[in-house]
């Protein structure tokens, strides 16, 4: 995809950006948001420049990852960068779009702490959500839950449920539920529990999620 110009290679040219971004917009009424990442490669971070381009684009929203493209996800996500956009975009008067902060979120105290620190809107959980569907909950309650291994296995089950009522009992679906099960097991296999106590200071120092991924 990218050596065709598509998917992050498109961070390399804000002004092209701009133009798909504005092409969206003005062909539907829908809203459209925009996920990006800080830049394609570590010696061309242009963060700032492409979210000009899509705020003046017209979108709805924009969500960066604080991870180059090159990167993957190799490294600690940086907040700096979008702590940084976020300063900017209100700088110039664009206050009201929204813009969302995505990277290593894995516990209530992480995402809270990103949102007071770098002023986004709100937060983007990704692998934090497969490594803990239950994220969420913890979330609205403000506290972590750790479940039994019980308590696991119906969320397993519950996960399964969601993928048969979705892909259908059929063959296919049932093939289509095999395809993406394994890979959500083999995230839901990192998760182990983390004392209240304790988070909360580990994770000031390293990012959770970075640091229980195996190597």
């Amino acid at each position: 995809v990218t050596r065709r110009g598509l998917g992050s290679s498109l961070l390399r040219s804000p002004q092209k950006l701009h133009k798909l971004v504005k092409g969206l917009v003005d062909g539907t009424d829908i809203p459209i948001t925009v996920k990006i990442r800080v830049g394609c490669e570590s010696d061309t971070i242009n963060v700032l420049e492409n979210v000009k381009a899509i705020r003046e684009a017209g979108a709805s929203a924009v969500t960066i990852h604080g991870r180059t493209a090159q990167q993957g996800y190799s490294k600690d996500a940086n907040w700096e960068l979008i702590q940084q956009a976020v300063a900017e975009s209100r700088e110039a008067g664009y206050g009201h779009i929204p813009i969302v902060g995505n990277g290593d979120i894995l516990t209530h105290f992480e995402a809270r702490r990103r949102m007071e620190e770098t002023g986004v809107h709100s937060v983007m959980v990704g692998r934090g959500a497969l490594i803990k569907p239950w994220i969420f909950k913890e979330f609205k309650d403000n506290a972590t839950w750790s479940p039994t291994a019980r308590e696991r296995i119906e969320v397993y089950h519950t996960l399964a449920t969601y993928m048969k009522e979705h892909f259908g009992d059929d063959e296919m679906g049932r093939k289509k539920a095999w395809t993406f099960l394994p890979w959500h097991f083999e995230f839901l296999s990192r998760y182990c529990s983390y004392p209240e106590d304790e988070f909360a200071v580990q994770s000031t120092e390293k990012p959770l999620i970075q640091s229980r991924m195996p190597s």
